[in-house]
């Protein structure tokens, strides 16, 4: 039973993964029409770098208002500078999304001082590159309480705004690397 639950679970993967490379095919022939991002609050958790900073200045070209979370304050003010190049309104914060803390004390301040949040990214994620039983206990609950519950914290205090204003989106922003075994990242 259990071998057979297992091929019916692959078997939906790749029913899954079929699909999706088929809509994107036929996407590329007929273009879906984009909507607009103009004067959207979106609010981007790991804004100082990779995947966070390129999200960032793609939000920005298309006239978003940006609020910016990272843990790295010099980094964060890095994307800043390059998304108010490109004519954005760019508010930083610097953000240690492990501790809920720290979390809900910059989403007051966000929503306070800024507005309600129609976009939320969160992207903010650590991975630590090493076997699994020399990963270290400190560096396997950072992992999770950066990509797991900072994704939740995070979720749980733009929300409801969201709900009340029967408006907005959240993006979950996730690697591949976590649902395959790979050398040196079992931990994650």
């Amino acid at each position: 039973r259990g071998t057979m639950h297992l091929f019916l679970e692959l078997l939906l993967f790749l029913a899954t993964l079929l699909y999706s490379y088929l809509e994107a095919f036929v996407k590329l022939f007929v273009p879906v029409r984009r909507k607009s991002l103009s004067g959207e609050l979106v609010l981007i958790t790991g804004a100082g770098h990779g995947v966070g900073r390129a999200t960032a200045l793609e939000f920005a070209k298309r006239q978003s208002r940006l609020v910016l979370w990272d843990i790295n304050k010099h980094a964060v003010e890095e994307t800043a500078a390059e998304c108010q190049k490109l004519g954005a309104t760019v508010q930083t914060f610097v953000v240690d999304c492990s501790k809920q803390e720290e979390i809900s004390s910059a989403a007051d301040k966000v929503k306070k001082d800024i507005g309600d949040v129609t976009i939320l990214v969160n992207n903010a994620g650590v991975i630590t590159a090493a076997d699994f039983l020399s990963t270290q206990d400190h560096q396997i609950e950072r992992m999770f309480e950066v990509n797991i519950l900072g994704h939740m914290w995070t979720t749980r205090a733009f929300l409801p705004v969201m709900m009340n204003n029967n408006y907005g989106h959240i993006v979950t922003v996730a690697s591949a690397a976590g649902h395959f075994v790979t050398p040196f990242m079992v931990a994650y």
